[in-house]
Order: C-alpha cells, then structure tokens, then sequence
C-alpha cells in the first residue's frame, strides 16, 4: 500500500507539470514572434508530464487491479463520470468548473487579459486531471483503506 500512495503521489506530480505548462505560454514568443526557449520547454512540460502520468497510473491500476476489485464497490456510472465522490474531489471538481467556465468566457472576449486566461487555462487542466485521479477507483482504493497502527503491529511482533 505505502508503494501505492507513494506513486499515486508521483502520478499527480507528473500531471502537475502537465498542468502548469500554461504559465509558460506568455514567455513563449520573442519580439519576432518566433518560438523561444520557454515555448519549447512548456510544450515538453505538458506531453512528458501527461505521457509520465498517464503510463505510471495504468501501471499503478494494473499493479493493484485485484485489491481495487475487492475493496472498491462497482459503481453504476463510469469514473468519468462522477463528481464530488469524496473531499478532495469535491474540491478539484470546483476548480475544474471554475477554470471550464472561465477558459470558454476568455475564448469568447478577446479583450481579456492574456495572464488571466493562462490562469484560467492552468485550472482547467489542473482540475480535470485532478477529476480524473481523484474520482477513480484506485484514489478510492487509497482514500477507502485504513492505515495499521504501529502499537497493533507492535502487539502482533511481540505474540
């Protein structure tokens, strides 16, 4: 379980690259308007960081498929679809809506400022990666088991 936490942990670090690559867009283009150095790292940020993330979470959920069948109820409506499945979720899910909604009103008025649409861009992709992860059967598997007590352990050494 601790390796599970563990790499739960590393799989949403690396979609967290993936999802502040944004805040490098306003830095991307020199006075020329040709791509620049921080154009480039922001889009090997956000494909490492999505390609990182996306192949560490299918190892993780293959590695626990068996336990997750077991201890993880089958739900009517896919992971997907779900919201608010649990606090954390809850509040990803606000900030997902939020940075939705504030993205598609930046697309539609082109007089907004370019900082508050890469912000809002950065909470939209931070919140449906975070949807994902966090409405998913194996952060259920995770949030759903009880950590040992170190005195039980200790009483079970001793007996």
């Amino acid at each position: 379980m601790k390796f599970t936490k563990k790499g739960f942990v590393g799989v949403l670090a690396a979609f967290a690259v993936s999802a502040v690559s944004p805040a490098l867009i306003p830095f991307a283009l020199d006075s020329k308007g040709n791509l620049n150095a921080a154009g480039y790292a922001a889009g090997v940020m956000f494909w490492a960081g999505l390609l990182l993330g996306a192949v560490g979470y299918i190892l993780l959920r293959k590695k626990e498929s068996d336990r997750i069948k077991l201890a993880v109820q089958k739900r009517k409506l896919p992971s997907a679809l779900c919201f608010f499945s649990n606090l954390p979720a809850l509040v990803m899910d606000v900030v997902m809506i939020v940075g939705v909604i504030g993205t598609i009103y930046c697309a539609v008025n082109i007089t907004v400022s370019q900082i508050l649409a890469v912000v809002f861009l950065l909470l939209a992709l931070a919140g449906v990666y975070a949807h994902f992860l966090l409405n998913g059967k194996l952060y259920l598997y995770i949030w759903n088991s009880k950590p040992v007590k170190k005195k039980k352990q200790l009483k079970e050494g001793k007996e």
